[in-house]
Parts: structure tokens; C-alpha cells; sequence
């Protein structure tokens, strides 16, 4: 492959534009929608209401009471279908009072009663999804939930921990992000999306649920905190990695131009079957009657274009692309390449590989 027909990897950093995202329940649940095609909705607005799919237990009365038949069964019930049982109440008993016998092990309902076996179907917890964005919706997804289009600023990240938080974009204090406990601190960045430029910490985490603060755009973590990240039940968008990267300057920048906006955090936890980003949907002031164009996903890797680096001694640097060689290159650590000629902004001028160039779509 060369330059002609390469394709950058992109992440949106957009001041305006118009996307358009799926707002749907997981793919376990069912549920019934809230809004119908042509409607307008904002960031609270609830598209569908569901529950997820709850596993099933089958108890084998015949067996556990050690009967006969399973003509006997009937005669030892003490639920019919359709009933709501706690766990460890009495299901069937031979006891005439009722102290021995089969208990369920969970809480739940009878689904079931057939073959000398009973089927209890467990409690599913009630969901519901949420626009996290203001627009219309576009399509529908029958049962699981729409298309909206939206107008706004977009910024992608690289990990998200799989959670979902809506605030006002809130830059962190000056000695960081741990110094939110008590004191002045404490009710500002309640419900606050806070922005910090520092790597997240054990006490990082601690702050956040502490405070209950919605979500929280950091450069990296610690890979040693992975699963402490993952169990947060706040939204946590990472813009690097993982590591002890820094945030890059058009990143921070961006986010500071939008401090006191709302905004979405959709920490969309990356997947081999995922193919969505993490990112940050902000609603932006836009004059009427004016549509911003939609993000391109097709660039070809160009001269004079601005791009970011993603790999080696100058990630996270911005620079434009001066020249893209016909021939590969050779790199100090002896492979051959296709590379792109970077101009840093220090004026500093680096052969960069194309892989570890990223392109702001």
C-alpha cells in the first residue's frame, strides 16, 4: 500500500458539525420506544424503556422430593404459574406443615409448570436509554430504539469504561483532579463532566464516585487501574491511553473553548465487534437555519494536511504533512516503510510511518 490510497486513521475533534448516532438498548433486551420518527429530543429526552433478558432455573420437584411419579407433583405445589416467589420460599412440600420441601433459590417468577419441573424466570432490572444529544430522530429501530441526527461539536477518544454521563463541562482545579474533596470544591463539580490534563489515579477514582461526579475526560491511566476503571459507575473517556501519556495541546484546548456546555460522555468500551468510539457530544450555540457540514470518514492521507502522532518518541504531537515519499524509507530501527515527512510544530521535521498517523475527521 502506498500514500495514494491510504486511508489516516481518523478521531472527530469538530468545533460544528452535523452526525448522526444510534441510541439503543443492549442487544440482550427488548423494550418499547418513546418517541416516534420526526421527533425532537435533548440530552434527557428517554427514547426506550426495556428490560434486560433475565436467565431462567429449572427444579426438578420429582427428584428433589423424591416422588413416585409425576402425577404426585401436583398434589405437593404450593405455587402456580404466574406467581412472584423470594427467594428461599416454599415451592413444593410433601410437610403437610410445610417445613421441608423445595425451596427457590432465587428471586423471581414462575414461568413454568410441566413434566414434574418447575421453571423460575429471575427478575431483570428495568433500563432505559437516553438521547445523550439534542436533534431528531431520523429512524426507528423497532424494539431496541433510533437513529438521531444532531448538530454539534464532537471530540473521539481511544477507551471508554462502557458507562454514559451527561453535565456541564468543567475544567479541574489547579492542583487536580484529587483536590475536589470537601470544601469549596465539593458542590460545583457535583453532576459536572470534569476535564483534567493529569493521568488518573487510585485517589483520581476515589474522587470521582466520592463526588458523584458524572464523568470524567482524562489522557491516560495506569494499566494496573484497568479494572478498577472498568467497575467505576461514572464515565471515563480517555483521550492517549494508557500509560502515562499527555494530554495533547489541540485536545485541551478543545475541551476549554467548551467549558460551562453541556455535553455527553460516551465511554464506548472498544471491542473486536465494536465498532463505535468513545466520545464526547456537546451541544453548542448554532444560527439558525444553518447546518454544519458532516464529518468526512473517507480522507486520503494528503500533503499539507494537519495530523497527529500516535506512536513512537513524538506521540501525541501535532504537525502537517510537507511530503509523502513514493519509496519507503528506512527507519533507525532497520524496517522499511512507507512513511509521511512531518513538520512538528517545534519546526522540528520527522519521517513519521503512516500507521502512526491520525487525522482529526
Amino acid at each position: 500500500m502506498t500514500y495514494e490510497t491510504y486511508f489516516p486513521e481518523q478521531r472527530h475533534l469538530l468545533q460544528q458539525a452535523t452526525f448522526r448516532r444510534d441510541r439503543l438498548l443492549p442487544n440482550e433486551a427488548s423494550g418499547v420506544l418513546e418517541i416516534a420518527r420526526g421527533d425532537r429530543v435533548d440530552l434527557r429526552t428517554v427514547v426506550a424503556r426495556g428490560e434486560s433478558t433475565a436467565p431462567y432455573t429449572i427444579l426438578d420437584v420429582v427428584k428433589a422430593l423424591k416422588l413416585r411419579s409425576v402425577e404426585d407433583v401436583e398434589k405437593v405445589l404450593k405455587v402456580s404459574v404466574g406467581d412472584t416467589v423470594t427467594q428461599n420460599e416454599m415451592l413444593a412440600s410433601k410437610d403437610k406443615r410445610g417445613r421441608k420441601g423445595l425451596r427457590s433459590p432465587i428471586d423471581g417468577t414462575v414461568a413454568f409448570i410441566s413434566a414434574g419441573r418447575i421453571l423460575l424466570r429471575a427478575h431483570s432490572d428495568p433500563m432505559q436509554v437516553e438521547a445523550g444529544m439534542s436533534g431528531q430522530v431520523v429512524e426507528i429501530r423497532r424494539g431496541r430504539g433510533a437513529l438521531i441526527e444532531g448538530l454539534g461539536a464532537v471530540m473521539q477518544g481511544v477507551w471508554g469504561n462502557g458507562r454514559r454521563g451527561i453535565g456541564v463541562i468543567k475544567l479541574e482545579p489547579e492542583d487536580g483532579l484529587e483536590h475536589i474533596y470537601g470544601g469549596e470544591f465539593e458542590s460545583p463539580f457535583r453532576g459536572a463532566i470534569v476535564v483534567t490534563k493529569r493521568v488518573l489515579r487510585p485517589a483520581s477514582l476515589d474522587v470521582i464516585v466520592d463526588q458523584e461526579i458524572a464523568g470524567v475526560i482524562a489522557p491516560s491511566i495506569e494499566p494496573e487501574l484497568l479494572d478498577a476503571a472498568l467497575a467505576c459507575p461514572r464515565a471515563i473517556l480517555l483521550t492517549e491511553g494508557f500509560g502515562q501519556q499527555r494530554m495533547g495541546g489541540a485536545v485541551y484546548q478543545f475541551l476549554v473553548g467548551l467549558q460551562g456546555q453541556q455535553a455527553t460522555i460516551d465511554g464506548v468500551l472498544p471491542g473486536v465487534l465494536e465498532a463505535r468510539r468513545p466520545e464526547v457530544i456537546v451541544k453548542v450555540p448554532i444560527n439558525p437555519g444553518e447546518r454544519p457540514p458532516a464529518a468526512r470518514i473517507d480522507t486520503v492521507l494528503q500533503r499539507n494536511m494537519q495530523v497527529r502522532l500516535t506512536r513512537g518518541d513524538f506521540a501525541g504531537n501535532m504537525g502537517e504533512v510537507v511530503d509523502l515519499p513514493q519509496n519507503t524509507v528506512m527507519l533507525e530501527n532497520g524496517l522499511r516503510v512507507f512513511c509521511a515527512q512531518v513538520k512538528l510544530l517545534t519546526g522540528e521535521t520527522v519521517n513519521v510511518p503512516l500507521e502512526n498517523l491520525e487525522v482529526f475527521g
